[in-house]
Protein backbone atom coordinates (compact mmCIF):
# COMPACT_ATOMS: atom_id res chain seq x y z
CA UNK A 1 0.00 0.00 0.00
CA UNK A 2 1.12 3.36 -1.29
CA UNK A 3 1.50 6.00 1.55
CA UNK A 4 0.62 9.79 0.81
CA UNK A 5 4.15 11.37 0.00
CA UNK A 6 4.80 7.62 -2.19
CA UNK A 7 1.76 8.47 -4.33
CA UNK A 8 2.09 12.29 -4.86
CA UNK A 9 5.53 11.62 -6.18
CA UNK A 10 3.95 9.29 -8.72
CA UNK A 11 1.39 11.69 -9.87
CA UNK A 12 3.78 14.43 -10.18
CA UNK A 13 6.05 11.75 -12.42
CA UNK A 14 3.18 11.73 -14.81
CA UNK A 15 1.68 8.75 -16.58
CA UNK A 16 3.98 6.46 -18.03
CA UNK A 17 3.81 2.43 -18.72
CA UNK A 18 3.10 1.94 -15.24
CA UNK A 19 0.95 4.85 -14.04
CA UNK A 20 -2.41 5.64 -15.41
CA UNK A 21 -4.92 8.30 -14.69
CA UNK A 22 -8.63 8.02 -14.69
CA UNK A 23 -11.45 10.02 -13.53
CA UNK A 24 -14.14 7.96 -12.12
CA UNK A 25 -16.80 9.49 -14.46
CA UNK A 26 -15.31 7.25 -17.24
CA UNK A 27 -17.11 4.59 -18.44
CA UNK A 28 -16.26 0.84 -17.36
CA UNK A 29 -14.74 0.00 -20.46
CA UNK A 30 -12.52 2.49 -20.42
CA UNK A 31 -11.42 1.36 -17.23
CA UNK A 32 -11.47 -2.48 -18.32
CA UNK A 33 -9.16 -1.41 -21.04
CA UNK A 34 -6.64 0.15 -18.89
CA UNK A 35 -6.59 -2.52 -16.75
CA UNK A 36 -5.97 -5.45 -19.45
CA UNK A 37 -3.17 -3.12 -20.61
CA UNK A 38 -1.09 -3.16 -18.00
CA UNK A 39 -1.74 -6.84 -16.78
CA UNK A 40 -0.46 -7.32 -20.72
CA UNK A 41 2.31 -5.30 -20.17
CA UNK A 42 4.16 -5.65 -16.41
CA UNK A 43 1.62 -4.45 -14.32
CA UNK A 44 1.35 -1.12 -12.39
CA UNK A 45 -1.02 1.60 -10.87
CA UNK A 46 -4.03 3.53 -11.94
CA UNK A 47 -4.74 6.71 -9.77
CA UNK A 48 -8.81 7.25 -9.77
CA UNK A 49 -9.82 10.46 -9.42
CA UNK A 50 -6.84 11.88 -10.93
CA UNK A 51 -6.99 14.01 -14.42
CA UNK A 52 -5.41 13.57 -17.74
CA UNK A 53 -3.27 16.53 -16.67
CA UNK A 54 -2.61 15.21 -13.41
CA UNK A 55 -4.53 17.43 -11.08
CA UNK A 56 -6.02 15.47 -8.12
CA UNK A 57 -9.90 16.03 -9.09
CA UNK A 58 -11.40 13.25 -6.66
CA UNK A 59 -13.88 10.96 -6.83
CA UNK A 60 -17.14 11.54 -7.32
CA UNK A 61 -19.14 8.47 -6.60
CA UNK A 62 -18.91 5.88 -3.34
CA UNK A 63 -19.10 2.45 -4.94
CA UNK A 64 -15.34 2.20 -6.57
CA UNK A 65 -14.60 -0.73 -5.06
CA UNK A 66 -17.26 -2.87 -5.95
CA UNK A 67 -17.53 -1.39 -9.40
CA UNK A 68 -13.49 -2.21 -10.06
CA UNK A 69 -14.08 -5.74 -8.54
CA UNK A 70 -16.86 -6.25 -10.69
CA UNK A 71 -15.10 -4.86 -14.17
CA UNK A 72 -12.07 -7.40 -12.91
CA UNK A 73 -14.51 -10.22 -12.84
CA UNK A 74 -17.35 -9.51 -15.56
CA UNK A 75 -15.59 -7.84 -18.47
CA UNK A 76 -11.87 -8.73 -18.35
CA UNK A 77 -10.94 -12.26 -19.40
CA UNK A 78 -9.86 -14.33 -18.07
CA UNK A 79 -10.77 -12.54 -14.57
CA UNK A 80 -8.18 -10.76 -12.46
CA UNK A 81 -7.78 -9.90 -8.36
CA UNK A 82 -6.08 -6.54 -8.10
CA UNK A 83 -5.69 -4.51 -4.72
CA UNK A 84 -7.59 -1.56 -4.23
CA UNK A 85 -8.03 0.63 -1.48
CA UNK A 86 -8.42 4.67 -1.36
CA UNK A 87 -6.44 7.51 0.07
CA UNK A 88 -7.18 11.40 0.64
CA UNK A 89 -4.81 13.92 -0.54
CA UNK A 90 -5.40 17.07 0.83
CA UNK A 91 -9.46 17.50 0.60
CA UNK A 92 -10.00 14.96 -2.22
CA UNK A 93 -9.77 11.10 -1.85
CA UNK A 94 -8.34 8.75 -4.22
CA UNK A 95 -8.86 5.38 -5.22
CA UNK A 96 -5.96 3.27 -6.19
CA UNK A 97 -5.69 0.35 -7.94
CA UNK A 98 -2.36 -1.85 -7.81
CA UNK A 99 -2.32 -4.57 -10.68
CA UNK A 100 0.05 -7.30 -10.71
CA UNK A 101 2.06 -8.62 -13.92
CA UNK A 102 -0.28 -10.99 -15.24
CA UNK A 103 0.39 -14.66 -15.38
CA UNK A 104 -2.36 -15.79 -17.38
CA UNK A 105 -1.74 -13.44 -20.70
CA UNK A 106 -2.88 -12.47 -22.83
CA UNK A 107 -5.53 -10.66 -21.31
CA UNK A 108 -8.94 -9.12 -23.34
CA UNK A 109 -12.05 -7.68 -23.18
CA UNK A 110 -15.38 -9.44 -25.51
CA UNK A 111 -17.35 -7.15 -27.37
CA UNK A 112 -20.23 -7.16 -30.01
CA UNK A 113 -19.68 -5.72 -33.20
CA UNK A 114 -22.17 -5.46 -35.65
CA UNK A 115 -20.65 -6.59 -39.45
CA UNK A 116 -21.85 -4.81 -42.69
CA UNK A 117 -24.62 -6.62 -44.24
CA UNK A 118 -25.34 -9.20 -41.27
CA UNK A 119 -28.04 -9.22 -39.34
CA UNK A 120 -26.21 -10.57 -36.20
CA UNK A 121 -23.49 -9.18 -34.35
CA UNK A 122 -20.55 -10.73 -33.55
CA UNK A 123 -18.47 -11.50 -30.21
CA UNK A 124 -14.91 -10.29 -30.97
CA UNK A 125 -12.22 -10.29 -28.52
CA UNK A 126 -9.98 -7.10 -28.19
CA UNK A 127 -6.92 -7.15 -25.96
CA UNK A 128 -4.77 -4.49 -25.36
CA UNK A 129 -1.18 -3.63 -23.68
CA UNK A 130 0.87 -0.41 -22.81
CA UNK A 131 3.21 1.55 -24.98
CA UNK A 132 4.61 4.48 -23.24
CA UNK A 133 1.94 6.26 -21.33
CA UNK A 134 -0.94 4.89 -23.60
CA UNK A 135 -2.67 1.78 -23.90
CA UNK A 136 -3.45 0.46 -27.18
CA UNK A 137 -5.30 -2.39 -28.99
CA UNK A 138 -2.63 -5.40 -29.88
CA UNK A 139 -3.49 -5.68 -33.59
CA UNK A 140 -0.04 -7.29 -34.63
CA UNK A 141 0.37 -11.01 -34.68
CA UNK A 142 3.55 -11.20 -33.69
CA UNK A 143 2.86 -8.88 -30.65
CA UNK A 144 -0.25 -11.52 -29.85
CA UNK A 145 2.19 -14.20 -29.78
CA UNK A 146 4.44 -13.05 -27.68
CA UNK A 147 1.61 -12.06 -25.27
CA UNK A 148 0.54 -16.06 -25.22
CA UNK A 149 4.21 -17.15 -24.95
CA UNK A 150 4.95 -15.31 -21.90
CA UNK A 151 1.88 -17.22 -20.29
CA UNK A 152 3.48 -20.03 -21.68
CA UNK A 153 0.20 -21.07 -23.89
CA UNK A 154 2.10 -21.34 -26.54
CA UNK A 155 5.92 -21.89 -27.63
CA UNK A 156 6.76 -20.20 -30.46
CA UNK A 157 9.12 -22.44 -31.83
CA UNK A 158 7.01 -25.20 -32.19
CA UNK A 159 4.94 -24.13 -34.77
CA UNK A 160 5.09 -24.25 -38.45
CA UNK A 161 7.80 -22.45 -40.15
CA UNK A 162 6.09 -19.79 -42.82
CA UNK A 163 7.15 -20.83 -46.20
CA UNK A 164 10.26 -23.59 -45.06
CA UNK A 165 9.83 -26.89 -46.92
CA UNK A 166 10.39 -30.46 -45.55
CA UNK A 167 13.64 -29.87 -48.13
CA UNK A 168 14.82 -27.34 -46.44
CA UNK A 169 15.69 -29.17 -42.89
CA UNK A 170 19.65 -30.73 -43.29
CA UNK A 171 18.56 -34.22 -42.51
CA UNK A 172 21.99 -35.53 -42.21
CA UNK A 173 22.72 -32.60 -39.79
CA UNK A 174 19.68 -34.22 -37.98
CA UNK A 175 21.33 -37.96 -38.82
CA UNK A 176 24.92 -36.63 -37.14
CA UNK A 177 23.56 -35.33 -33.97
CA UNK A 178 20.84 -37.87 -33.11
CA UNK A 179 23.98 -40.52 -33.51
CA UNK A 180 26.36 -38.30 -31.24
CA UNK A 181 23.72 -37.39 -28.52
CA UNK A 182 20.90 -39.27 -29.00
CA UNK A 183 22.19 -42.84 -29.34
CA UNK A 184 19.16 -44.74 -28.53
CA UNK A 185 17.25 -43.08 -31.28
CA UNK A 186 17.94 -44.41 -34.86
CA UNK A 187 16.83 -42.30 -37.94
CA UNK A 188 15.69 -44.41 -40.57
CA UNK A 189 13.84 -44.42 -43.68
CA UNK A 190 10.56 -46.06 -42.58
CA UNK A 191 10.39 -43.93 -38.98
CA UNK A 192 11.72 -40.61 -40.04
CA UNK A 193 8.72 -38.14 -40.23
CA UNK A 194 6.93 -39.78 -37.69
CA UNK A 195 10.28 -39.88 -35.25
CA UNK A 196 11.08 -35.54 -36.97
CA UNK A 197 7.31 -35.44 -35.63
CA UNK A 198 8.08 -36.23 -32.17
CA UNK A 199 11.05 -35.06 -31.98
CA UNK A 200 9.27 -31.23 -32.54
CA UNK A 201 11.71 -30.35 -35.38
CA UNK A 202 8.59 -31.09 -37.98
CA UNK A 203 4.50 -30.21 -37.27
CA UNK A 204 1.60 -31.03 -39.52
CA UNK A 205 -0.54 -28.69 -40.78
CA UNK A 206 -3.60 -29.60 -42.97
CA UNK A 207 -2.38 -33.48 -43.21
CA UNK A 208 1.11 -32.11 -45.07
CA UNK A 209 4.66 -31.94 -42.90
CA UNK A 210 6.03 -28.44 -42.15
CA UNK A 211 9.44 -27.58 -40.26
CA UNK A 212 8.78 -26.18 -36.51
CA UNK A 213 10.67 -22.60 -35.97
CA UNK A 214 12.88 -25.05 -33.94
CA UNK A 215 13.21 -27.60 -36.49
CA UNK A 216 14.58 -24.77 -38.70
CA UNK A 217 16.97 -23.23 -36.26
CA UNK A 218 18.49 -25.92 -34.90
CA UNK A 219 18.91 -28.03 -38.61
CA UNK A 220 17.78 -25.74 -41.22
CA UNK A 221 19.81 -25.54 -44.63
CA UNK A 222 22.24 -23.07 -46.11
CA UNK A 223 21.13 -19.89 -44.88
CA UNK A 224 18.27 -19.71 -42.02
CA UNK A 225 17.83 -16.19 -41.96
CA UNK A 226 16.30 -16.80 -45.58
CA UNK A 227 12.93 -17.85 -43.63
CA UNK A 228 13.99 -16.53 -40.26
CA UNK A 229 15.83 -13.36 -39.80
CA UNK A 230 15.66 -13.23 -36.52
CA UNK A 231 17.50 -16.58 -36.19
CA UNK A 232 20.85 -14.92 -37.13
CA UNK A 233 24.13 -13.71 -35.12
CA UNK A 234 25.60 -10.31 -35.48
CA UNK A 235 28.94 -10.21 -34.31
CA UNK A 236 30.93 -6.69 -34.14
CA UNK A 237 34.49 -5.62 -32.77
CA UNK A 238 35.08 -1.74 -31.18
CA UNK A 239 37.77 -0.03 -31.34
CA UNK A 240 37.26 1.73 -28.22
CA UNK A 241 34.70 1.31 -25.25
CA UNK A 242 31.75 3.75 -26.28
CA UNK A 243 29.12 2.73 -29.54
CA UNK A 244 30.05 5.82 -31.24
CA UNK A 245 33.29 4.56 -31.52
CA UNK A 246 35.03 3.06 -34.92
CA UNK A 247 34.46 -0.21 -35.51
CA UNK A 248 35.67 -2.97 -38.11
CA UNK A 249 33.51 -4.47 -40.50
CA UNK A 250 30.82 -6.95 -38.79
CA UNK A 251 30.30 -10.28 -39.46
CA UNK A 252 26.47 -11.78 -39.99
CA UNK A 253 25.90 -15.53 -38.96
CA UNK A 254 22.93 -17.03 -40.76
CA UNK A 255 23.36 -20.74 -41.04
CA UNK A 256 21.68 -22.82 -38.20
CA UNK A 257 21.92 -22.74 -34.47
CA UNK A 258 25.36 -25.35 -34.35
CA UNK A 259 26.93 -23.54 -37.01
CA UNK A 260 26.13 -20.11 -35.63
CA UNK A 261 27.25 -20.62 -32.40
CA UNK A 262 31.09 -22.41 -33.48
CA UNK A 263 31.09 -19.15 -35.90
CA UNK A 264 30.81 -17.02 -33.16
CA UNK A 265 33.32 -18.39 -30.72
CA UNK A 266 35.61 -18.53 -33.58
CA UNK A 267 34.88 -14.37 -33.54
CA UNK A 268 35.30 -14.50 -29.56
CA UNK A 269 38.53 -16.98 -29.45
CA UNK A 270 40.29 -14.06 -31.89
CA UNK A 271 39.05 -10.87 -29.73
CA UNK A 272 40.00 -12.57 -26.64
CA UNK A 273 43.65 -11.77 -26.09
CA UNK A 274 46.18 -13.27 -23.48
CA UNK A 275 48.84 -11.47 -21.39
CA UNK A 276 51.12 -12.90 -18.95
CA UNK A 277 53.50 -12.31 -15.97
CA UNK A 278 56.10 -14.20 -14.57
CA UNK A 279 55.96 -15.63 -10.94
CA UNK A 280 59.30 -17.04 -9.59
CA UNK A 281 59.86 -19.33 -12.37
CA UNK A 282 56.44 -19.84 -13.61
CA UNK A 283 54.43 -18.02 -16.49
CA UNK A 284 51.24 -17.47 -15.78
CA UNK A 285 48.55 -16.02 -18.87
CA UNK A 286 45.88 -13.86 -18.55
CA UNK A 287 42.83 -14.02 -20.49
CA UNK A 288 40.76 -11.49 -20.97
CA UNK A 289 37.62 -13.72 -21.04
CA UNK A 290 37.29 -17.06 -19.66
CA UNK A 291 36.32 -18.92 -23.02
CA UNK A 292 33.93 -21.39 -20.59
CA UNK A 293 31.63 -18.37 -19.60
CA UNK A 294 31.68 -16.89 -22.97
CA UNK A 295 30.29 -20.33 -24.31
CA UNK A 296 27.45 -20.35 -21.54
CA UNK A 297 26.19 -16.47 -22.49
CA UNK A 298 26.13 -17.66 -26.07
CA UNK A 299 24.37 -20.17 -25.76
CA UNK A 300 21.83 -18.82 -22.85
CA UNK A 301 21.10 -15.98 -25.58
CA UNK A 302 20.41 -18.51 -28.04
CA UNK A 303 17.81 -20.96 -26.62
CA UNK A 304 16.80 -18.01 -24.45
CA UNK A 305 15.81 -15.44 -26.81
CA UNK A 306 12.23 -14.36 -27.99
CA UNK A 307 11.82 -15.02 -31.66
CA UNK A 308 8.78 -13.72 -32.64
CA UNK A 309 11.11 -10.31 -32.59
CA UNK A 310 11.43 -10.64 -36.02
CA UNK A 311 13.42 -7.15 -36.30
CA UNK A 312 16.32 -7.89 -34.88
CA UNK A 313 19.08 -10.75 -34.32
CA UNK A 314 21.20 -11.46 -31.27
CA UNK A 315 24.59 -9.52 -31.19
CA UNK A 316 27.76 -9.70 -29.46
CA UNK A 317 29.89 -6.38 -29.39
CA UNK A 318 33.22 -6.44 -28.45
CA UNK A 319 34.78 -3.28 -26.81
CA UNK A 320 38.42 -2.76 -25.41
CA UNK A 321 36.66 -3.01 -22.29
CA UNK A 322 33.85 -5.51 -22.19
CA UNK A 323 31.60 -7.79 -24.18
CA UNK A 324 28.06 -7.24 -24.01
CA UNK A 325 25.61 -10.15 -25.21
CA UNK A 326 22.22 -8.39 -26.51
CA UNK A 327 19.43 -11.02 -26.56
CA UNK A 328 15.75 -9.95 -27.99
CA UNK A 329 13.12 -10.54 -26.03
CA UNK A 330 12.32 -9.19 -22.43
CA UNK A 331 12.41 -11.44 -19.09
CA UNK A 332 9.58 -13.55 -18.80
CA UNK A 333 6.83 -13.23 -16.04
CA UNK A 334 8.03 -14.08 -12.63
CA UNK A 335 11.93 -14.07 -13.53
CA UNK A 336 14.22 -11.03 -12.93
CA UNK A 337 17.90 -10.16 -13.09
CA UNK A 338 17.98 -11.45 -9.23
CA UNK A 339 16.57 -14.58 -9.78
CA UNK A 340 18.82 -15.31 -12.92
CA UNK A 341 21.66 -14.87 -10.81
CA UNK A 342 21.10 -17.58 -8.31
CA UNK A 343 19.90 -20.10 -10.68
CA UNK A 344 16.17 -19.41 -11.08
CA UNK A 345 15.65 -20.83 -14.80
CA UNK A 346 12.67 -20.79 -17.30
CA UNK A 347 12.15 -22.02 -20.64
CA UNK A 348 10.97 -19.50 -23.03
CA UNK A 349 12.15 -22.36 -26.36
CA UNK A 350 12.19 -25.41 -24.28
CA UNK A 351 12.84 -27.87 -27.31
CA UNK A 352 15.58 -25.38 -28.33
CA UNK A 353 17.20 -25.87 -25.33
CA UNK A 354 16.87 -29.31 -24.44
CA UNK A 355 18.82 -29.52 -27.36
CA UNK A 356 21.53 -27.57 -26.97
CA UNK A 357 22.06 -29.40 -23.55
CA UNK A 358 22.30 -32.78 -25.23
CA UNK A 359 24.76 -31.40 -27.29
CA UNK A 360 26.75 -30.35 -23.59
CA UNK A 361 27.10 -27.04 -24.94
CA UNK A 362 24.98 -25.75 -21.79
CA UNK A 363 24.91 -26.67 -17.81
CA UNK A 364 22.08 -27.84 -16.86
CA UNK A 365 18.97 -25.80 -16.18
CA UNK A 366 19.50 -22.70 -14.22
CA UNK A 367 23.50 -23.27 -13.36
CA UNK A 368 24.43 -21.12 -16.88
CA UNK A 369 24.77 -18.01 -15.15
CA UNK A 370 25.87 -18.82 -11.77
CA UNK A 371 28.80 -21.06 -13.36
CA UNK A 372 29.45 -18.27 -15.63
CA UNK A 373 30.04 -15.89 -12.66
CA UNK A 374 32.45 -18.68 -10.76
CA UNK A 375 34.64 -18.75 -14.03
CA UNK A 376 34.92 -15.08 -14.32
CA UNK A 377 35.79 -14.80 -10.87
CA UNK A 378 38.45 -17.13 -11.09
CA UNK A 379 40.26 -15.67 -13.60
CA UNK A 380 40.05 -12.44 -12.17
CA UNK A 381 37.13 -10.61 -13.91
CA UNK A 382 34.36 -8.85 -12.24
CA UNK A 383 30.81 -10.20 -11.99
CA UNK A 384 28.23 -10.23 -15.08
CA UNK A 385 26.34 -7.33 -15.66
CA UNK A 386 22.90 -7.79 -16.44
CA UNK A 387 19.98 -5.92 -17.14
CA UNK A 388 16.70 -5.04 -19.69
CA UNK A 389 16.59 -2.56 -21.75
CA UNK A 390 13.65 -2.18 -23.73
CA UNK A 391 13.06 -4.96 -25.36
CA UNK A 392 16.07 -7.09 -24.98
CA UNK A 393 18.20 -8.27 -22.46
CA UNK A 394 21.59 -7.32 -22.24
CA UNK A 395 24.35 -9.07 -20.51
CA UNK A 396 28.02 -7.65 -20.19
CA UNK A 397 31.14 -9.48 -19.36
CA UNK A 398 34.19 -6.66 -18.00
CA UNK A 399 37.45 -7.47 -18.89
CA UNK A 400 40.32 -9.12 -16.69
CA UNK A 401 42.75 -6.50 -15.90
CA UNK A 402 44.83 -8.62 -13.87
CA UNK A 403 48.22 -8.23 -15.84
CA UNK A 404 47.60 -4.43 -16.51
Amino acid sequence: MLGELEILKRIENRENSYVEFKEDSVDNKKIAREIIGLSNHKGGIIFLGVDDNGNVVGMTRTNNEERIMNICHDIVKPRIVPTYYESTIGEAKIGVIEIENGCNKPYYMEEQVRIVGKTKAKTVKFYYTRYGSTTREVKDRDELQRLFQASQNIHFEVIPASYAKLEDLDLNAIDDYLKSHRSAVVLGEDNKWILLENLELVIKVDNALKPTIAGLILFGKEKVSKYLPQAGIMCVKVKGNAITDEKEVPYFFERHAFDNFDDTMDFFRKCNTTDYSIEGEKRKNYYDYPESAFRELLANAIIHRDYTIAGSQISVWVYNNRIEVKSPGRLPNTITVEKMKVGIFYHRNPVLAQYFYDANIVEKAGQGIPKANHWLKENGNPELEIREDGDEVIVTMYKNTAAT
